[in-house]
């Protein structure tokens, strides 16, 4: 038995899980860069494509790394927003923000501190987004993290003037046994 793990785990099948990655990456990786992504989205547009841009790696473990995450996402609206077009929503491009690249203590534990110091970056790139006209959905977090994201949504919502923008939104994972409550509470 061992000898068979063994060539299966040789170059051949690393060859092919090599291949198999560059394959998925490029099909659902449009750039290593916002500038790439834009670019190569161009020809997806075209055949109707929408696309929410997502930065990837994020989860930031110091307040310097926030403030990058922080950086990069306002840079990336810039730069979203310059190459949107004049299509209505919601069929413009957007980008997925991750409430974890915005706060090194985002847990349950720290929720007043999260809150209190989380929320204005929030809502200035909500606003910024809203100035563009594009979409922005705060992307899903780990299970544990869902309260405490609910709670950011719901602050956000009672601080933040909606009007006139539809652009807004955040991403539920359906697979979760609560995401019925989930939908509920949002549409509440």
């Amino acid at each position: 038995m061992a000898g068979m793990v063994k060539r299966l785990g040789g170059p051949a099948v690393r060859q092919a899980t090599r291949q198999a990655m560059r394959f998925l990456g490029r099909h659902f990786v449009l750039g290593e860069n916002i500038e790439d992504a834009l670019e190569r989205a161009r020809a997806y547009e075209s055949k109707g494509y929408r696309h929410s841009y997502d930065m990837l790696g994020e989860g930031a473990r110091t307040m310097e790394d926030a403030e990058r995450y922080y950086r990069s996402y306002a840079g990336a609206i810039e730069k979203i927003g310059r190459k949107a077009g004049n299509k209505k929503l919601p069929d413009r491009p957007g980008i997925s923000v991750k409430l974890s690249a915005l706060h090194p203590r985002y847990h349950p534990l720290q929720r007043e501190r999260v809150l209190e110091e989380l929320l204005p970056k929030v809502a200035a790139l909500a606003e910024q987004a809203r100035g563009y006209d594009l979409n922005l959905t705060i992307d899903a977090e780990e299970a544990e993290r869902l309260e405490l994201s609910l709670d950011v949504i719901d602050a956000l919502v009672k601080r933040f003037d909606f009007k006139g923008w539809e652009g807004f939104g955040l991403a539920i994972q359906a697979y979760q046994k609560r995401s019925l409550a989930v939908i509920e509470h949002v549409d509440a």
